[in-house]
């Protein structure tokens, strides 16, 4: 019998992983790790962020090529953050896409759950219609106080107490404080609303744009500081858990998002459990600061 084969042409900047088999036939899985020039170049030409003030003792604010958010560094130049931008969200960026127009599906429980802590958090936009997030994860200096900088070991293992207690010195001028759950929810929903990512991606299985057990390249381990980036952040999407505050709850504290060692179909990126101590540590887990 002679052999014959059949050629896929992959999508731009796609990655092969494997073969897949089933009753239907042969498929190709690949992966989309690395955003195409051309859709980088449509998220920045659609996405227009008007240029805030720079955070106190900050000198200026800039942008990058990738991603069209305002930067900003403080603590003499050394800790960089970026600005997440909320005046512009509605519930429609949620409920339509804007590539197609089309209403989305939310037929799932992670679905349904994503869109709830969405339209709440869009129902509770800060009147300034901004937070400055860090961009690396927290790890101490030679002081043992929070900065936010490259090549460190993400810091865990800290009680709520602690968390506080560091957060609140860590730049009071600019109100220094514990990320909202809805600060968090409204940056997934800028990143939907701009292209960034997929509500599948964001809600359902996120491997493929964070550090989990089955991403690219994952490690049996902690990624250190700034190694994996997307939507402009390094170590948002997995990595580690975030701690935020919620109001309502009997310790007013959530454990958001997956880690480097559980699947991300299991723990996405919008996964949220409630922390039911303040002395509670997570092993995992590390707080998520805001700035005003």
């Amino acid at each position: 019998m002679e052999e014959k084969v059949l050629y896929v042409k992959l999508p731009e900047n796609a990655q092969y992983r494997r073969v897949k088999i089933t009753e239907d036939g042969i498929g190709i899985v690949y992966s989309e790790d690395n955003m195409s020039k051309t859709r980088k170049e449509i998220i920045m030409t659609r996405t227009q962020i008007p240029k805030p003030r720079p955070l106190i003792g900050a000198k200026k604010v800039y942008q990058k090529e990738d991603v069209p958010y305002w930067y900003c560094r403080i603590k003499n130049g050394r800790d960089e953050l970026m600005q997440v931008y909320m005046e512009d969200l509605k519930e429609e960026d949620l409920l339509y896409d804007f590539k197609t127009g089309k209403e989305r599906k939310f037929l799932s429980s992670k679905l349904k759950k994503f869109k709830e802590n969405v339209l709440i958090a869009i129902a509770n936009k800060p009147r300034e219609g901004y937070r400055w997030i860090p961009v690396f994860e927290p790890s101490l200096d030679g002081k043992n106080r929070l900065q936010f900088v490259k090549g460190k070991i993400p810091l865990t293992g800290l009680d709520i107490y602690e968390w506080k207690e560091k957060i609140s010195e860590y730049s009071p001028e600019n109100e220094s404080q514990f990320a909202s759950k809805n600060t968090y929810f409204l940056l997934l929903l800028r990143w939907l609303k701009d292209g960034f990512a997929s509500l599948e991606q964001l809600a359902m299985h996120s491997e493929e744009i964070g550090h989990f057990k089955d991403s690219e390249n994952a490690k049996n381990n902690y990624e250190r500081t700034g190694e994996r980036k997307f939507g402009g952040l390094y170590g948002f999407a997995g990595n580690t858990r975030k701690i935020v505050i919620s109001e309502g709850l009997s310790a007013g504290y959530l454990s958001i998002g997956g880690m480097y060692s559980i699947p991300g179909n299991v723990y996405s990126l919008s996964t949220v459990d409630t922390i039911d101590s303040y002395y509670v540590v997570g092993r995992t887990s590390l707080a998520l600061i805001e700035l005003i």
